[in-house]
Protein backbone atom coordinates (compact mmCIF):
# COMPACT_ATOMS: atom_id res chain seq x y z
CA UNK A 1 0.00 0.00 0.00
CA UNK A 2 1.23 3.20 -0.80
CA UNK A 3 0.32 6.77 0.29
CA UNK A 4 1.18 10.14 -1.62
CA UNK A 5 1.36 14.08 -1.15
CA UNK A 6 2.75 16.82 -3.69
CA UNK A 7 3.91 19.97 -3.52
CA UNK A 8 4.10 22.24 -6.27
CA UNK A 9 6.67 24.77 -5.95
CA UNK A 10 8.71 27.77 -8.10
CA UNK A 11 5.85 28.32 -10.71
CA UNK A 12 5.78 31.43 -12.64
CA UNK A 13 2.00 32.34 -14.26
CA UNK A 14 0.88 30.78 -10.18
CA UNK A 15 -2.48 31.17 -10.96
CA UNK A 16 -2.71 29.44 -14.53
CA UNK A 17 -0.46 26.47 -13.42
CA UNK A 18 -2.99 25.98 -10.37
CA UNK A 19 -6.29 25.86 -12.39
CA UNK A 20 -4.70 23.43 -15.25
CA UNK A 21 -2.54 21.40 -13.18
CA UNK A 22 -5.36 19.43 -11.22
CA UNK A 23 -7.31 18.75 -14.68
CA UNK A 24 -4.15 18.63 -17.15
CA UNK A 25 -2.19 15.96 -14.95
CA UNK A 26 -4.41 13.28 -16.05
CA UNK A 27 -3.03 12.57 -19.34
CA UNK A 28 -6.43 11.82 -21.49
CA UNK A 29 -4.58 11.14 -24.55
CA UNK A 30 -1.50 8.72 -23.53
CA UNK A 31 1.75 9.64 -24.93
CA UNK A 32 1.11 11.78 -27.72
CA UNK A 33 4.60 13.81 -28.71
CA UNK A 34 3.66 17.23 -28.84
CA UNK A 35 6.55 18.60 -26.63
CA UNK A 36 9.74 17.97 -28.47
CA UNK A 37 10.00 21.72 -30.55
CA UNK A 38 8.83 23.44 -27.49
CA UNK A 39 12.02 21.32 -25.21
CA UNK A 40 14.11 21.57 -27.94
CA UNK A 41 14.16 25.87 -27.68
CA UNK A 42 14.76 25.36 -24.01
CA UNK A 43 17.48 23.08 -23.79
CA UNK A 44 19.32 24.81 -27.18
CA UNK A 45 18.93 27.80 -24.99
CA UNK A 46 20.87 25.94 -22.19
CA UNK A 47 23.42 24.34 -24.23
CA UNK A 48 24.37 28.11 -25.86
CA UNK A 49 24.71 29.70 -22.21
CA UNK A 50 26.78 26.96 -21.23
CA UNK A 51 28.95 26.86 -23.95
CA UNK A 52 29.47 30.39 -24.60
CA UNK A 53 30.02 30.92 -20.61
CA UNK A 54 27.64 33.73 -20.39
CA UNK A 55 25.89 32.21 -17.89
CA UNK A 56 24.16 34.47 -15.20
CA UNK A 57 25.68 34.82 -11.72
CA UNK A 58 22.32 33.80 -9.98
CA UNK A 59 22.08 31.09 -12.18
CA UNK A 60 26.01 30.28 -11.41
CA UNK A 61 25.50 30.93 -7.55
CA UNK A 62 22.88 28.45 -7.65
CA UNK A 63 24.43 25.32 -9.77
CA UNK A 64 27.39 26.09 -7.22
CA UNK A 65 25.90 26.22 -4.15
CA UNK A 66 22.69 24.30 -4.91
CA UNK A 67 22.36 20.08 -3.96
CA UNK A 68 19.14 18.13 -4.46
CA UNK A 69 18.79 15.58 -1.14
CA UNK A 70 15.72 13.70 -1.97
CA UNK A 71 15.25 10.25 -1.25
CA UNK A 72 15.20 9.31 -5.21
CA UNK A 73 18.50 11.48 -5.55
CA UNK A 74 19.73 9.39 -2.71
CA UNK A 75 19.14 6.07 -3.94
CA UNK A 76 19.96 6.75 -7.89
CA UNK A 77 23.28 6.57 -5.67
CA UNK A 78 23.83 3.20 -5.66
CA UNK A 79 21.62 2.07 -8.88
CA UNK A 80 24.93 0.77 -11.02
CA UNK A 81 24.47 0.36 -15.22
CA UNK A 82 27.80 -1.05 -17.05
CA UNK A 83 29.83 2.25 -18.53
CA UNK A 84 28.24 4.26 -16.00
CA UNK A 85 30.41 7.07 -13.70
CA UNK A 86 29.63 9.97 -11.65
CA UNK A 87 30.96 13.30 -12.34
CA UNK A 88 34.16 14.82 -11.03
CA UNK A 89 33.66 18.17 -8.75
CA UNK A 90 33.67 20.38 -11.71
CA UNK A 91 31.51 18.30 -13.93
CA UNK A 92 28.86 18.50 -10.74
CA UNK A 93 29.42 22.03 -10.69
CA UNK A 94 28.28 22.15 -14.59
CA UNK A 95 25.75 19.63 -14.15
CA UNK A 96 24.23 21.83 -11.24
CA UNK A 97 24.55 24.82 -13.81
CA UNK A 98 22.61 23.26 -16.47
CA UNK A 99 19.70 22.18 -14.55
CA UNK A 100 19.62 25.81 -13.10
CA UNK A 101 19.35 27.52 -16.81
CA UNK A 102 17.11 24.68 -17.74
CA UNK A 103 14.62 25.71 -14.44
CA UNK A 104 15.45 29.44 -15.39
CA UNK A 105 14.98 29.35 -18.77
CA UNK A 106 11.65 27.22 -19.30
CA UNK A 107 9.89 28.96 -16.12
CA UNK A 108 10.05 31.79 -18.35
CA UNK A 109 8.74 31.04 -21.04
CA UNK A 110 5.45 32.47 -22.35
CA UNK A 111 3.82 30.20 -24.81
CA UNK A 112 -0.21 29.72 -24.91
CA UNK A 113 -0.12 25.70 -25.13
CA UNK A 114 2.39 25.09 -22.50
CA UNK A 115 3.29 25.60 -19.00
CA UNK A 116 6.29 24.43 -16.96
CA UNK A 117 6.59 23.86 -13.36
CA UNK A 118 8.78 21.90 -10.88
CA UNK A 119 6.83 19.82 -8.18
CA UNK A 120 8.33 17.54 -5.56
CA UNK A 121 6.21 14.17 -5.70
CA UNK A 122 6.06 11.50 -2.11
CA UNK A 123 4.87 8.66 -1.64
CA UNK A 124 4.88 6.44 1.91
CA UNK A 125 5.72 2.65 0.78
CA UNK A 126 4.83 -0.03 3.46
CA UNK A 127 7.24 -2.26 2.36
CA UNK A 128 10.51 0.10 3.87
CA UNK A 129 8.22 1.94 6.05
CA UNK A 130 9.65 5.03 4.30
CA UNK A 131 8.23 8.06 2.20
CA UNK A 132 9.86 8.60 -0.72
CA UNK A 133 10.12 11.61 -2.32
CA UNK A 134 11.56 12.68 -5.70
CA UNK A 135 11.38 16.08 -7.43
CA UNK A 136 10.88 15.69 -12.11
CA UNK A 137 13.75 18.43 -13.37
CA UNK A 138 10.57 19.86 -14.83
CA UNK A 139 6.96 19.23 -16.00
CA UNK A 140 5.45 20.61 -18.89
CA UNK A 141 1.24 21.37 -19.06
CA UNK A 142 -0.08 21.12 -22.49
CA UNK A 143 -3.11 22.62 -21.89
CA UNK A 144 -4.56 22.23 -25.43
CA UNK A 145 -3.89 18.10 -25.05
CA UNK A 146 -4.90 18.28 -21.27
CA UNK A 147 -1.67 16.22 -20.41
CA UNK A 148 1.73 17.07 -18.21
CA UNK A 149 4.61 15.44 -19.52
CA UNK A 150 7.88 14.91 -17.05
CA UNK A 151 11.52 16.00 -18.19
CA UNK A 152 15.06 14.78 -17.14
CA UNK A 153 17.93 16.45 -17.78
CA UNK A 154 21.72 14.51 -17.78
CA UNK A 155 25.07 15.64 -18.53
CA UNK A 156 27.46 12.94 -19.70
CA UNK A 157 31.01 14.12 -19.58
CA UNK A 158 31.70 11.96 -22.17
CA UNK A 159 33.27 12.59 -25.77
CA UNK A 160 32.28 8.82 -26.55
CA UNK A 161 29.74 6.46 -25.56
CA UNK A 162 26.62 8.21 -23.65
CA UNK A 163 23.70 5.72 -23.49
CA UNK A 164 24.97 4.56 -20.01
CA UNK A 165 23.78 7.99 -18.85
CA UNK A 166 20.77 7.76 -21.17
CA UNK A 167 20.04 4.56 -19.26
CA UNK A 168 20.48 6.21 -15.57
CA UNK A 169 18.57 8.97 -16.99
CA UNK A 170 15.50 6.40 -18.17
CA UNK A 171 15.40 4.99 -14.59
CA UNK A 172 15.14 8.11 -12.76
CA UNK A 173 12.38 9.21 -14.73
CA UNK A 174 10.11 5.50 -14.44
CA UNK A 175 10.97 6.68 -10.91
CA UNK A 176 9.29 10.01 -11.00
CA UNK A 177 6.47 8.68 -13.24
CA UNK A 178 5.23 6.05 -10.99
CA UNK A 179 5.67 8.80 -7.78
CA UNK A 180 3.50 11.25 -9.99
CA UNK A 181 0.99 8.54 -11.03
CA UNK A 182 0.44 7.24 -7.52
CA UNK A 183 -0.48 11.01 -6.31
CA UNK A 184 -2.80 11.47 -9.59
CA UNK A 185 -4.75 7.82 -9.05
CA UNK A 186 -6.12 6.92 -12.33
CA UNK A 187 -3.47 8.54 -14.50
CA UNK A 188 -3.21 6.61 -17.03
CA UNK A 189 -1.20 3.76 -17.60
CA UNK A 190 1.28 5.25 -19.41
CA UNK A 191 3.53 8.47 -18.91
CA UNK A 192 4.98 10.26 -21.45
CA UNK A 193 8.38 11.58 -20.98
CA UNK A 194 11.69 13.48 -22.59
CA UNK A 195 15.49 12.47 -21.81
CA UNK A 196 17.54 15.57 -22.32
CA UNK A 197 21.02 15.02 -22.27
CA UNK A 198 24.14 16.92 -22.81
CA UNK A 199 27.39 15.45 -23.73
CA UNK A 200 30.49 16.80 -25.02
CA UNK A 201 31.85 17.12 -28.62
CA UNK A 202 34.02 18.02 -30.88
CA UNK A 203 31.90 19.17 -33.88
CA UNK A 204 31.45 22.34 -35.52
CA UNK A 205 33.74 24.72 -32.84
CA UNK A 206 30.71 23.73 -29.94
CA UNK A 207 31.94 21.76 -26.59
CA UNK A 208 28.55 21.12 -25.60
CA UNK A 209 25.59 19.21 -27.90
CA UNK A 210 22.60 17.99 -26.94
CA UNK A 211 20.32 15.21 -27.90
CA UNK A 212 16.10 15.01 -26.97
CA UNK A 213 14.16 11.76 -27.21
CA UNK A 214 10.92 11.24 -26.11
CA UNK A 215 9.73 8.00 -24.02
CA UNK A 216 6.50 6.43 -23.01
CA UNK A 217 7.05 4.31 -20.02
CA UNK A 218 4.48 1.99 -18.39
CA UNK A 219 3.59 3.03 -14.89
CA UNK A 220 3.67 -0.34 -13.35
CA UNK A 221 3.96 -2.18 -9.79
CA UNK A 222 7.42 -2.97 -11.49
CA UNK A 223 8.77 0.41 -10.60
CA UNK A 224 7.57 0.19 -7.15
CA UNK A 225 8.94 -3.37 -6.58
CA UNK A 226 12.33 -1.35 -7.76
CA UNK A 227 12.04 1.59 -5.50
CA UNK A 228 11.96 -0.65 -2.57
CA UNK A 229 14.85 -2.75 -3.73
CA UNK A 230 16.89 0.46 -4.32
CA UNK A 231 16.04 1.81 -0.80
CA UNK A 232 17.14 -0.83 0.92
CA UNK A 233 20.32 -1.03 -0.71
CA UNK A 234 21.12 2.57 0.23
CA UNK A 235 19.95 1.73 3.51
CA UNK A 236 22.29 -1.41 3.46
CA UNK A 237 25.64 0.41 1.50
CA UNK A 238 25.22 -1.94 -0.93
CA UNK A 239 24.71 -1.57 -4.89
CA UNK A 240 21.42 -2.24 -7.65
CA UNK A 241 22.80 -3.27 -10.41
CA UNK A 242 20.66 -2.87 -13.99
CA UNK A 243 20.80 -4.84 -16.89
CA UNK A 244 19.39 -4.15 -19.82
CA UNK A 245 16.66 -7.02 -19.33
CA UNK A 246 15.87 -5.17 -15.85
CA UNK A 247 15.51 -2.21 -17.46
CA UNK A 248 12.92 -2.93 -20.03
CA UNK A 249 10.72 -4.55 -17.03
CA UNK A 250 11.23 -1.49 -15.31
CA UNK A 251 9.79 0.95 -18.60
CA UNK A 252 7.25 -1.49 -19.55
CA UNK A 253 6.60 -3.61 -17.05
CA UNK A 254 7.81 -7.01 -15.59
CA UNK A 255 4.54 -8.68 -17.12
CA UNK A 256 5.05 -6.99 -20.32
CA UNK A 257 8.69 -7.95 -21.17
CA UNK A 258 10.60 -11.32 -22.05
CA UNK A 259 14.10 -11.79 -22.21
CA UNK A 260 16.24 -14.62 -24.42
CA UNK A 261 19.59 -14.53 -24.28
CA UNK A 262 20.40 -10.72 -24.85
CA UNK A 263 17.35 -9.69 -26.77
CA UNK A 264 14.76 -7.70 -25.49
CA UNK A 265 10.86 -9.12 -26.14
CA UNK A 266 8.33 -6.27 -25.35
CA UNK A 267 4.39 -6.58 -25.52
CA UNK A 268 3.23 -2.84 -26.75
CA UNK A 269 0.72 -1.59 -28.78
CA UNK A 270 2.39 -0.14 -31.82
CA UNK A 271 1.70 3.50 -31.01
CA UNK A 272 4.10 3.08 -28.14
CA UNK A 273 6.34 1.12 -30.27
CA UNK A 274 6.28 4.50 -32.80
CA UNK A 275 7.38 6.92 -30.16
CA UNK A 276 9.75 4.33 -28.33
CA UNK A 277 11.61 3.28 -30.86
CA UNK A 278 14.44 5.53 -31.52
CA UNK A 279 14.94 5.83 -27.22
CA UNK A 280 15.00 1.88 -27.38
CA UNK A 281 17.65 1.84 -29.74
CA UNK A 282 19.92 3.42 -27.31
CA UNK A 283 18.60 1.83 -24.21
CA UNK A 284 18.93 -1.72 -25.64
CA UNK A 285 21.85 -3.86 -27.30
CA UNK A 286 18.89 -5.84 -29.27
CA UNK A 287 14.79 -5.15 -28.58
CA UNK A 288 12.01 -6.40 -30.78
CA UNK A 289 8.25 -5.27 -30.27
CA UNK A 290 5.76 -7.90 -29.81
CA UNK A 291 2.63 -6.15 -30.23
CA UNK A 292 -0.09 -8.75 -28.87
CA UNK A 293 -2.05 -6.38 -27.16
CA UNK A 294 -3.32 -5.10 -30.63
CA UNK A 295 -5.39 -8.24 -30.98
CA UNK A 296 -6.89 -8.31 -27.70
CA UNK A 297 -8.31 -4.57 -28.28
CA UNK A 298 -12.37 -4.85 -28.90
CA UNK A 299 -13.46 -4.04 -31.79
Amino acid sequence: MVRGCAYLYEVRFYIFVRDCFAVVVKNTYPCVDVGVGFLSSIINEVVGYLGSGDVPSRVLRDGINRRVSNTVSKIMGVVHVKGHRWPSTIESILSRTAHALLKETALGVRSSRFIASTAEFCAYVDEVRAVICGSPDLLIHDLRGKSTFLVELRLAPTFGDYTPFIKMTAIKLAIHSWLLNNYYAGGGEWQLGYIALIHYTKEGGNALSAVLHPICIRVTDTVRSFITSAYRAWRGKSMVRVSDCKLAKLIYGKKFTKCINEEVLIDMPSWAASINGAINNELFRKWRAMQKEASEKPR
